[in-house]
């Protein structure tokens, strides 16, 4: 038996769009001050390899890539900014 979710669309009834930015900032991530996603597609063989890498180093996937882009920014001569 499928149940229906309840309709989001009062949620913001009362509300100014400035109060609605105000709200985003509160709730925003203090990690994700100052960066930006930037998905790309790989395989999924190479999605489980490095989710499983992060698993056996005790980090995480994002701590991996950003020590990845800057190895790949070493290695052109710029400077890790990642």
């Amino acid at each position: 038996m499928r149940t229906t979710r309840p309709s989001l669309t009062g949620v913001y009834k009362n509300q100014t769009p400035a109060e609605r930015e105000i709200k985003a900032e509160v709730v925003a991530r203090p990690d994700r001050a100052g960066r930006v996603a930037m998905p790309f597609w790989t395989t999924a063989t190479a999605k489980k390899q490095l989710r499983l890498l992060a698993a056996e180093e005790e980090t995480t996937q994002q701590a991996l890539l950003t020590e990845a882009l800057n190895a790949l920014f070493k290695s052109r001569g710029k400077p890790p900014v990642a």
